[in-house]
């Protein structure tokens, strides 16, 4: 059986190492975990020597990295590895890198340098909540594998916020009523609140298989679109359409609402309603 060996109590370091062999090399993806004292090895014995079993963030061996005057981590060290190697997907690279440059940057105390560094929202952060939440499992297993689910989603979700970044430049880009609007033919919902962070007053997504659409504004008052969801509604009047309270957010169909039906405006058609305001 293969053992991932990492110290008791694990960080965001030693989770996020084991968490990229067991996705990403081959045959790892079934292995059991184990958990000894910081610094030390498996049953006692030299780290490296069984090729069943892995330390990593403790043992002083290829995946740990406290033995190193470098400003490293044993996740930078297990990514370059399987990276090395090019058992890390294409697609998975640039967001892996990503990820890593994170959990190094949080295993080297680097979030002292963060803007604004004691604000609440770095509460929020998955490295903040780990020690916390170890007294509330049974096991270190148990743990690992929640955060390991929590790392699965960063990665879905950084993949979508590079893939929105292409998508972007993609779009149409127009100056309507409500200023620097951006209209965009994609799947990908990251796509929306990536284009309003990048500055866009207005975005605008249709989704090609769905033909599901949704329009929002930066969340300030002065983008009310009241008036857009009366034209829109006479244009379109058999789908469904939810004008939010915010009045920032036009929305037509919704996973919270199977009932809702699909719109029947194409792309072209939003541009033509948008010049026509």
């Amino acid at each position: 059986m293969k053992t991932i060996v990492a110290h008791i109590s694990p960080d965001l370091d030693a989770i996020t190492s084991a968490w990229l062999i067991t996705r990403y090399l081959p045959e790892w993806d079934t292995a059991e975990y184990a958990f000894v004292p910081a610094g030390e090895t498996y049953q006692g014995k030299p780290p490296d020597t069984n090729p069943d079993i892995i330390h990593v963030d403790t043992g002083m061996g290829r995946f740990d990295h406290h033995q190193l005057s470098e400003r490293t981590s044993a996740t930078k060290r297990v990514f370059d590895y399987l990276a090395e190697e090019g058992y890390v997907r294409e697609r998975d690279l640039e967001a892996l890198e990503h990820l890593v440059n994170f959990v190094t940057e949080i295993d080297n105390f680097g979030e002292v340098h963060f803007p604004d560094p004691t604000n609440i929202r770095y509460t929020f952060c998955l490295h903040e909540f780990i020690y916390p939440l170890r007294s509330k499992f049974t096991s270190d297993t148990e743990l690992l594998s929640m955060v390991m689910l929590i790392l699965d989603s960063i990665l879905y979700t950084e993949k979508n916020n590079l893939r929105a970044e292409e998508e972007i430049t993609e779009g149409v880009v127009m100056k309507t009523h409500w200023g620097r609007t951006l209209l965009m033919e994609t799947k990908n919902e990251a796509a929306v609140k990536y284009a309003l962070k990048k500055g866009f007053e207005m975005v605008v997504r249709r989704d090609p298989d769905t033909a599901t659409i949704r329009i929002k504004t930066q969340p300030n008052k002065k983008y009310d679109l009241t008036s857009l969801h009366k034209i829109i509604i006479k244009a379109d009047p058999d789908a469904t359409w939810f004008l939010h309270a915010s009045k920032n957010m036009l929305l037509n169909g919704s996973t919270k609402n199977p009932n809702s039906k699909p719109s029947s405006l194409s792309l072209h058609r939003l541009i033509e309603i948008l010049k026509e305001i």
